[in-house]
């Protein structure tokens, strides 16, 4: 079978999301720490390599959601108002943290979904040469990067996926993360305002701006 079960969740692609969504939280907990003048080598490396793997995740899931599912615009419209407002938000409360954050970027990218699915492997290939030759001067992530990993997940979703929608026999194990994953923009948008007023408070552009 490799098409997606209907009128059900698959728990397996809200268990990655959840994964991602926790790494992504512990990465964000170290950015404050650098943000607020914290510094040492346990916060440089982790965000060097072990929590890197959250954006990955993200895009992997996502990719496998537009080849299977689609992208709703509805959905898409959610994600970009919630991206401007989150963009605007940290550029006055927290103003080191990633500028275009993750989900502008991903927002730009999603329209061109149907064509992502239908090329995913042209879309690896324009990805790595984007980030290979023709990076954009900002903070945020590239978008050849996600279009990387949002290929590769499409590629996922044109395999047979039996191994996916299957129920697996750790659903118990992994029910936790698929409760996390079943949230991704609450979650995102709530710990990122939460952080984002930590920071503000901590380097006291709270009291300079009210």
């Amino acid at each position: 079978m490799n098409t997606p079960p209907a009128k059900s969740r698959v728990g397996t692609l809200d268990a990655m999301r959840g994964l991602a969504i926790i790494i992504m939280i512990v990465d964000h907990i170290f950015s404050v720490l650098e943000s607020v003048g914290v510094e040492s080598n346990i916060v440089e490396y982790s965000r060097l390599t072990a929590t890197r793997f959250s954006m990955p995740l993200f895009m992997i899931a996502s990719g496998i959601v537009w080849g299977a599912y689609g992208l709703r615009l509805k959905r898409w419209g959610q994600v970009l108002l919630l991206a401007v407002a989150l963009n605007a938000m940290t550029r006055l409360l927290w103003p080191d943290f990633n500028f275009p954050e993750i989900l502008l970027v991903w927002s730009a990218l999603a329209i061109f979904w149907r064509l992502i699915v239908r090329y995913p492997i042209i879309t690896m290939i324009i990805g790595y040469t984007h980030t290979t030759y023709w990076m954009l001067p900002w903070q945020g992530f590239q978008p050849g990067e996600l279009a990387i990993f949002l290929g590769a997940g499409v590629l996922i979703s044109k395999s047979s996926l039996s191994w996916l929608w299957k129920e697996p026999r750790t659903s118990r194990l992994i029910e936790p993360l698929a409760f996390v994953g079943r949230y991704p923009l609450t979650i995102y948008g709530g710990h990122l305002a939460i952080l984002a007023l930590i920071v503000a408070a901590a380097n006291d552009r709270l009291t300079s701006l009210f």
